[in-house]
């Protein structure tokens, strides 16, 4: 049985390049360096004069733009398999890639390498750049459907779908109580959600007052997650 370094098992069992060769891996786990990040720690602006590229091992992080006014909106949660940074470029004017703030709301591992190494793996391996472009379009997909939700639901409707998903997606149950299994603010919740951080704790306690959830500065439980759903479901709720 051959024996695989433990940075190359971990990208192996990355979800993006899982069953790609091993020649892919080896070129892939030479041009990356493994970065590690404890929960709320920030990794990049988008002023790093070096552009690069980073792939989640494992962990979960949130990617946050900031605007001219000082406005912030998280884009979206990215967790082990997905890929940030500086993605795609245009003639001299690059198009700017990078979130303001990269913040891990748990503990996370990534690995980085630069735009001009990525090009080169990928002009070498054409399947991965298969990989890499499908991969751009389901984030597109997301972002579309995100989109939607902010323009067409409540607050109440967008809060109630985000937990369910990060409960489902990322949370851990004991004694069919789901928490999200990670360190997430506030301040990310209205993020998220597009909305303000007033908005969101008032859902939130409106959400406590009626048993649904239980919050605490690590974590929030669900108690009740049909209720969650039916909210999530009903029009104008």
């Amino acid at each position: 049985m051959t024996t695989i370094d433990d940075k190359i098992w971990h990208l192996q069992h990355c979800p993006l390049f899982s069953g790609v060769s091993e020649e892919e891996l080896k070129d892939l786990e030479h041009i990356t360096v493994m970065v590690k990040l404890k929960p709320q720690e920030r990794i990049l602006s988008a002023h790093q004069e070096e552009r690069a590229i980073w792939l989640i091992k494992e962990g979960m992080v949130s990617l946050t733009y900031g605007d001219a006014e000082g406005k912030d909106a998280t884009v979206m949660l990215l967790s082990a398999g997905d890929l940030f940074g500086a993605l795609e470029q245009g003639g001299e004017e690059e198009m700017d890639a990078y979130g303001e703030h990269v913040v891990a709301l748990k503990p996370t591992v990534l690995c980085r390498m630069t735009q001009q190494q990525m090009d080169s793996l990928l002009h070498k391996h054409p399947d991965m750049a298969y990989r890499v472009t499908k991969f751009s379009w389901q984030r597109i997909a997301r972002l579309q459907q995100r989109l939607a939700d902010i323009m067409t639901k409540s607050v109440r409707q967008r809060l109630a779908i985000l937990l369910l998903n990060l409960a489902g997606e990322y949370g851990d149950e004991r004694d069919g109580i789901h928490s999200l299994g990670l360190t997430i603010t506030h301040d990310d919740l209205a993020r998220l959600v597009g909305s303000s951080r007033e908005m969101v704790s008032k859902v939130l306690s409106d959400f406590r007052q009626l048993g649904w959830i239980h919050s605490s500065r690590k974590t929030i439980e669900l108690l009740d997650r049909s209720a969650l759903a039916a909210i999530a479901e009903t029009p104008g709720a």
